[in-house]
């Protein structure tokens, strides 16, 4: 069922007009990972490290635009995604499911409107979306545009009717009718430095006999002179009556590259009401950022965050949260330096306080060839306390990494890591080590359309 409208669309596309104008796009995606299976020995007391085992999953997304139909500004767009596993030992997550279109629409563009009909997904303040319905917008002046959108729901993540059998067997209670989603949303700049969005979602049982959730988010930036920029942004459930994210930020821009920024925030989850997770009561969690980013030129730019969160006291009592901390502390740094046609690059992160303790870093050299190919190494480390497995030890990586065209139509990029636990002590100390690798096959043909990639 859920493929029918991307096969048509598939149809539309590729059988009548190739006379037209049409562009494919093939991305393969191939990938391997080793994991080691961990089991908890209740004879011993203690975790016991099983034999290592592999996953060699494979994608492969099509991407269609076709124009030129006749009728000025109208053009189909699909995105398909597909899915494998080659020989893996392990369950790869969704391997199962062979089959996504994650947008499939005809679209009809003009100077002050444009209509999409099809399946579609939305990015905003309320997170990401995706309906099979009809999005018209409105453009009454180049700084404004307005929008009203509605049509079936579905799942987040998984693009799947809401009340289908494969999303009711992850949430039993949820009921086994699907949704309707509808909103407006409107998006306005006063000036070039400034700009205000808001958007109104409400999601209904399909029959009307219940509701799902009814949610609402504002974003908005502000320049004040050339160099300092104010923004703020909200989100509310207008169901529970309940705040959920809140943003409040000032930015300082002190060279061409260069800036310092601090956030405010507040970050509640939205839960839908279908759904038995809100019971739990999700605990908030409110903290500051400071953020630095200092640039000499296009050569060289640094810089560093430091977020602080402090979480609600847990009301609940349970045996798996033992002496965790109501604070938290997140430090991170990156270099980026271009000498030539060489580039170095590090990052380094350290987490303190709720969840356990983790630090890590990683760097990489590569040189880009005059042909656009570049080739690169990269060497990683990072150990962990009391959040997993890798505790009482230190996992260090090394690598190698190569992209490039191959052609004028094609792009190959692959990679491949090796990772090496040391340090073993105790039972927390199992053997992490492992290899991964990926190598991924672009090909475009078709003509060149005004305007391609996923719609905004």
């Amino acid at each position: 069922m859920r493929s029918r409208l991307a096969l048509a669309l598939v149809a539309l596309v590729a059988t009548p007009l190739w006379a037209q104008s049409v562009r494919v796009r093939s991305v393969t995606t191939t990938r391997y990972a080793q994991l080691r299976p961990i089991r908890y020995d209740t004879a011993s007391g203690t975790y016991r490290a099983e034999s290592v085992a592999h996953a060699a999953p494979l994608t492969q997304e099509v991407e269609l635009s076709a124009w030129g139909l006749g009728v000025p500004g109208l053009r189909g767009y699909a995105l398909l995604r597909g899915r494998a596993a080659l020989g893996s030992e392990l369950v790869w997550p969704r391997s199962d499911d062979h089959f996504d279109a994650l947008y499939a629409f005809v679209e009809l563009e003009r100077p002050r409107y444009r209509l999409r009909g099809g399946r579609q997904q939305r990015a905003s303040g309320l997170g990401f979306y995706a309906f099979d319905g009809l999005t018209a917008t409105w453009r009454p002046w180049p700084t404004v545009r307005l929008e009203g959108f509605g049509g079936r729901g579905l799942a987040r993540g998984f693009l799947e009717p809401v009340g289908s059998p494969a999303i009711r067997s992850l949430d039993p209670l949820r009921p086994d009718r699907g949704t309707v989603l509808f909103g407006a949303s409107l998006w306005t700049a006063p000036s070039d430095v400034s700009s205000i969005s808001a958007i109104y979602q409400r999601e209904l049982l399909s029959n009307r006999s219940g509701l799902v959730s009814e949610r609402a988010a504002v974003d908005a930036r502000m320049g004040v002179g050339e160099r300092v920029v104010l923004s703020t942004s909200a989100d509310a459930d207008l169901a529970a009556g309940e705040w959920g994210k809140a943003k409040l930020g000032a930015l300082l821009r002190f060279g061409q590259r260069s800036y310092v920024e601090v956030e405010a925030f507040r970050y509640r989850p939205l839960l839908d009401l279908t759904t038995i997770w809100g019971a739990f009561t999700p605990e908030a969690h409110r903290g500051l950022t400071a953020s630095l980013r200092v640039s000499t030129g296009p050569g060289l730019a640094l810089a560093s965050t430091y977020t602080y969160r402090r979480y609600q006291p847990i009301g609940g009592q349970t045996p798996f949260l033992v002496e965790v901390k109501d604070e938290a502390h997140l430090l991170s740094a990156s270099l980026r330096w271009l000498r030539g046609d060489f580039v170095l690059d590090g990052t380094y992160r350290l987490l303190l306080g709720f969840g356990g303790a983790q630090s890590g870093g990683e760097t990489g050299l590569g040189y880009a060839r005059p042909d656009a190919w570049y080739l690169g190494a990269r060497g990683a480390a990072f150990q962990q306390e009391g959040a997993f497995r890798v505790s009482d030890g230190t996992v260090y990586g090394a690598g190698v990494e190569a992209r490039g065209p191959i052609g004028t139509r094609a792009f190959l990029r692959g990679e491949l890591m090796r990772y090496l636990h040391r340090r073993l002590q105790g039972q927390a100390g199992v053997d992490w080590s492992q290899t991964r690798a990926l190598l991924a096959l672009e090909v475009v043909f078709g003509a060149n359309p005004d305007r391609l990639g996923a719609p905004r």
